[in-house]
């Protein structure tokens, strides 16, 4: 969980403190993550075994497209 406050400082300390504008827009989507599914961030620390083994129907989402069909 901490690790999870970790990247939420993180990101605070760099959006709006650098003078490179990709500082801040690559803090943006951490923030944005964490502000929408931190819940769901806990629920992968806490629950480590079942994320691991829960197919979430992503199992094949990687594979080549010809592999599919």
């Amino acid at each position: 969980m901490r690790d999870i406050d970790l990247l939420w400082d993180v990101q605070k300390n760099i959006e709006g403190n650098t003078i490179c504008p990709l500082g801040d827009a690559a803090a943006w989507p951490v923030a944005a993550a964490i502000r929408h599914f931190r819940e769901e961030f806990e629920w992968h620390v806490t629950n480590a075994q079942e994320a691991q083994t829960r197919n979430y129907g992503l199992a094949h989402y990687a594979d080549p497209i010809e592999a599919i069909a």
